[in-house]
């Protein structure tokens, strides 16, 4: 039986951040409860029949902006519809203002093992600046009340923050590796059409942001994290499962308001309209991807390079027909600087990982 990846879109904060346009938002509990109606019917709409379920993930929006026990409901559905493996990853996005024990404990109860927590920076200017509900304090007092329920915890950082220096991005790092959080994600802000942000004409420059990648990867590697994917840092055995399966091509279903899929060599998306998901309307976006394909073939190679382990060769050309090596050889060689070629695989160097989408242009057939 095949393994699945199961996400589920939770579109609701407590309050919009400067920088995001992702589609949530502050809603009243009617609102909350209707979806999470619609969400349910959508899952039940699903057929399971082939697969095993192997990890949820609970994005926003902030998932922990509404009841604990919502979660739990749509776990308990889950587990009615289909099987799980025997050690399932089960996360939740959640945001300092909005984590509680008491939440913690039903998230416990109904199965969760992984928290992934937004700090963005540890300087509280900057997260006033940003827009961001809590402060830095905040976030050390939810840690402490989630470490007491959970193992398995991940923290966000954001680059290229307004004013932010080498020294904020320092206090972050030594923050969060000084707790020995199992998983980190650094992540370049940003900014989009529409935010506050981009209206206040601020635009991150993105020499700077990779100059303060460069510092939290080589702290984080002193701290003894290692990097599996270009914004993902982990502990040995800790890395995101939930996310691999996106980088490795592996099969997906998300649900609710625009969540996207990737079931059966087809890429699927759902409407980002609350109008039309409540009247029923879900997907509004497919598109057949055909596994031998050209499309196929590149976003194996541009899903692969984006992580440490790389591409491997043999199986790109078993898969696709495509001898890379002999293709893009001219590339390479001029390339020689940022990637490398080395038990059969095609990875990028620690300074290819700052021109990754240059190499990756470059690189596709």
């Amino acid at each position: 039986m095949n393994k699945i990846g199961i996400y589920i879109h939770v579109p609701f904060c407590n309050g919009k951040c400067n920088y995001c346009d992702f589609v949530s938002g502050v809603y009243s509990d009617e609102i909350k409860a209707e979806y999470f109606d619609k969400l349910s019917a959508e899952i039940n709409d699903f057929d399971f029949s082939d697969y095993m379920i192997d990890s949820v993930y609970f994005g926003g929006g902030t998932p922990s902006s509404v009841s604990a026990e919502k979660i739990a409901d749509i776990l308990d559905l889950l587990h009615k519809k289909s099987a799980f493996v025997d050690d399932p990853e089960i996360t939740v996005e959640c945001n300092p203002e909005s984590l509680s024990s008491e939440k913690c404990a039903v998230y416990k109860s109904s199965g969760v093992n992984r928290l992934s927590i937004g700090l963005q920076t540890a300087t509280d200017s900057l997260l006033r600046k940003i827009g961001r509900l809590h402060l830095v304090q905040d976030f050390i007092t939810v840690l402490d009340q989630a470490e007491k329920y959970f193992d398995n915890i991940s923290a966000d950082l954001m680059l290229g923050i307004p004013e932010q220096t080498p020294v904020d991005v320092k206090r972050a790092v030594n923050l969060l590796a000084g707790r020995n959080l199992k998983h980190i994600s650094a992540y370049s802000l940003k900014v989009e059409e529409g935010t506050p942000l981009a209206a206040s004409g601020f635009t991150p420059d993105e020499d700077y942001s990779a100059d303060l990648y460069e510092i939290v990867s080589q702290m984080l590697f002193d701290y003894g994290y290692k990097r599996y994917e270009v914004s993902n840092f982990a502990f040995g055995g800790y890395e995101c499962r939930h996310n691999l399966r996106y980088w490795k091509r592996g099969e997906y279903k998300g649900f609710g308001l625009a969540a996207h899929s990737f079931v059966k060599n087809e890429r699927l998306a759902n409407t980002a309209d609350f109008t039309e998901y409540f009247s029923g309307t879900r997907q509004v976006f497919s598109q057949y991807i055909d596994p031998k394909g050209k499309d196929a073939a590149d976003e194996t190679l541009m899903l692969a390079l984006r992580t440490s382990n790389g591409l491997d060769l043999k199986e790109y050309k078993s898969s696709f027909g495509i001898d890379l090596i002999e293709e893009k050889a001219e590339q390479i060689e001029l390339l020689k600087d940022f990637v490398e070629i080395s038990n059969g695989r095609l990875r990028l160097k620690d300074s290819g990982f700052y021109v990754m989408n240059d190499i990756i242009v470059r690189l596709t057939v």
